[in-house]
């Protein structure tokens, strides 16, 4: 276990224990509609980013990519021209793009098998390498757009049963309850850290910091990573 892995877990173990501590002082109520709002905000966000995301490439990045990379490739004669000629045209792209695209692998197998057909170039390599990575950036960043205006919501909604911690009975177990509930809470934040994690890995952002080889020498965030993102975790 690292020094970074150990950073992973004191910033797990935070979170929950604030989370409890928050739970405790906003009481049962509130901090129950928090847990069940922010399971629902979640899987609405889900949902919303993965038709989204699809929905914006499709009508409005796909076609765009396909007709700058044909028109890139289509004065190509060899394979290193079709190379040169699809690495011009994600330039077009935002500015990371060009450290997540490789397409040297892909045109050499694709002008082996299909020849200099620039329109099946295209096509083959927007499907098989700009899509796998664009579509799943922009669902991370609507996801992320998503969760935080319906976390808004939850709050406010939230908010309005702080009242409840002014009757006698119901407030002496509202504290208790509420650190409870306040567990829930902690292991939700978690489970979004994670999600996010892993698209920060996938993208292979300072891989010295974010890798699943780190997040497996973790004691106690590897659990919630890979039950959350899939994959073994090293019990």
């Amino acid at each position: 276990m690292n020094f970074v892995s150990i950073i992973y877990d004191a910033l797990a173990i935070f979170i929950v224990i604030n989370c409890i501590r928050k739970g405790a002082k906003n009481g049962f109520a509130k901090t129950a509609i928090q847990a069940i709002g922010y399971i629902c905000a979640i899987i609405a966000a889900l949902v919303v980013s993965r038709v989204c995301a699809a929905l914006i490439y499709t009508t409005a990045i796909q076609p765009a990519v396909i007709t700058n990379m044909e028109s890139s490739i289509s004065n190509a004669v060899d394979t290193e021209s079709v190379i040169n000629g699809l690495t011009a045209a994600v330039e077009s792209l935002p500015a990371i793009s060009h450290l997540l695209f490789d397409f040297s692998g892909a045109a050499e197998s694709l002008v082996d098998s299909v020849g200099l057909d620039y329109a099946a170039i295209a096509v083959s390599v927007e499907e098989s390498v700009v899509r796998p990575i664009v579509e799943p950036i922009l669902e991370t960043v609507i996801f992320a757009i998503t969760l935080v205006i319906l976390i808004a919501v939850v709050s406010f909604v939230a908010g309005g049963s702080k009242y409840v911690n002014d009757v006698p009975i119901i407030g002496k177990a509202n504290s208790f309850f509420g650190g409870v509930f306040g567990i829930a809470n902690g292991a939700l934040e978690l489970c979004v850290a994670a999600f996010i994690l892993e698209f920060v890995i996938s993208a292979g952002i300072f891989p010295e910091y974010f890798s699943e080889e780190i997040i497996s020498g973790t004691y106690v965030f590897r659990h919630i990573y890979f039950t959350v993102c899939g994959g073994n975790a090293v019990f």
